[in-house]
């Protein structure tokens, strides 16, 4: 009976921890709400995919696109960022952090903004963030991501329009956002 309980707890102690060197991709469900723009409010749904190379067991770089999408079509924007990733324990369960920046294109489909308004997005801009959250290992080759955080986007130039298409206003501004992501490592 003690050489069966010493087994089992020698089995449950193990734990696999994902892959410490090499290639790695990740793709992730991202939703991001603005919190700084009561004047146009959105949210943006979408899928982010990156290549990574972990240079050290707790260190990880990545080059990254997405596409978020909101439901009027106005703020839909494709991403592209540079990150550094942060794996803090040699565990199953372990913290992480993440800051990337890139550049955020918007696709400049017209569509109404949340004041009833006809908007255009026409140039994109900076794109960065912060993110906090956890990686569980199921294998050496799949983990599970979960985090939130803050991101940061410009939009150098958008355009409101009345509904003869005649221009409103031009204009510039800084949306800054949570974001939740939920998403596998492989």
């Amino acid at each position: 009976m003690a050489a069966m309980l010493c087994v089992m707890q020698a089995a449950f102690s193990q734990h696999t921890v994902f892959r410490e060197y090499g290639f790695y991709g990740t793709a992730s469900y991202t939703l991001l709400t603005n919190l700084n723009r009561t004047d146009y409010n959105f949210v943006l749904n979408g899928v982010t995919m990156s290549g990574g190379f972990q240079i050290r067991p707790k260190t990880c770089v990545e080059l990254g696109v997405g596409f978020l999408a909101d439901m009027s079509g106005v703020y839909t924007q494709i991403p592209f960022t540079v990150a550094l990733r942060t794996h803090y324990m040699d565990t199953k369960l372990t913290p992480t952090t993440e800051l990337f920046a890139g550049y955020a294109l918007p696709l400049k489909k017209t569509g109404t903004n949340s004041n009833g308004d006809k908007m255009r997005i026409d140039q994109g801009g900076v794109t960065a963030g912060v993110n906090v959250g956890c990686r569980y290992s199921i294998s050496r080759k799949v983990a599970l991501n979960a985090y939130i955080g803050w991101h940061f986007f410009m939009i150098n130039e958008f355009s409101v329009f009345t509904a003869d298409k005649q221009p409103i206003a031009q204009d510039a501004w800084a949306a800054h956002c949570f974001r939740f992501g939920l998403g596998v490592m492989f």
